[in-house]
């Protein structure tokens, strides 16, 4: 059976995150996506809130989405959250169930800065979704990867293989949010109720009183 699994910093989660999610489980019929947060990514720089604001924060986004379930593996974790020991404990701990791990193409992009990023396949297919407005350049060494293993159709049985949903995308990044908080601008267009209500509650991101 294949499972969804949608890794993220979320900082914050907006609807963007949660429009691909849900477009990715109803496309390729998982029965649900498994919204992990990256607690300390490994790869890139710390987000800029700490993972009680953000976990809570995802908490409430995925509460209106019965197809959506906040994960805290990573959190669990110690050390360094990466990819690859959030996917082995996964198979360890689910046999029977194969992995797809969505990701957007701006992070797919950064796959070859990931820790242990060839091994990734030995445990789950990647199922990458294009950001509207992102024209990226993949270096040689992930387009020889994508020439190994991209399908055009994923086979439901078994993991090591790529896949593009070429889904329609909300055009939203989380640097978009921060910096129209920070700026006092309007942002209930782009994050769920519930955690805009949150982000105004506890001041996060430099937030004025006109950022609703």
């Amino acid at each position: 059976m294949l499972i969804g699994l949608y890794g993220g910093t979320f900082d914050p989660v907006h609807l963007g995150h949660l429009h691909a999610a849900i477009a990715v489980q109803k496309s390729l019929g998982f029965p649900t996506v498994r919204m992990v947060l990256a607690a300390r990514p490994g790869h890139r720089g710390q987000p800029s809130t700490d993972i009680y604001h953000r976990w809570r924060m995802l908490c409430l986004a995925c509460e209106s989405y019965p197809e959506l379930e906040p994960d805290d593996a990573e959190i669990a974790r110690q050390g360094a959250s990466y990819t690859l020991e959030t996917l082995a404990a996964w198979c360890e701990a689910n046999p029977g169930t194969v992995p797809c791990w969505i990701l957007g193409e701006d992070a797919f992009v950064t796959l070859p800065l990931w820790h242990r990023w060839e091994s990734l396949l030995d445990y789950c297919n990647l199922v990458v979704v294009r950001r509207p407005g992102l024209s990226s350049r993949y270096s040689e060494t992930l387009t020889r990867f994508c020439d190994e293993y991209e399908v055009r159709q994923l086979n439901r049985f078994s993991s090591g293989q790529i896949y593009r949903c070429a889904l329609p995308m909300e055009n939203i990044s989380a640097t978009q949010v921060r910096s129209a908080i920070a700026m006092g601008e309007p942002v209930g267009h782009l994050l769920a109720e519930p955690v805009c209500a949150y982000i105004e509650q506890h001041k996060l991101y430099g937030i004025t009183e006109n950022a609703s």
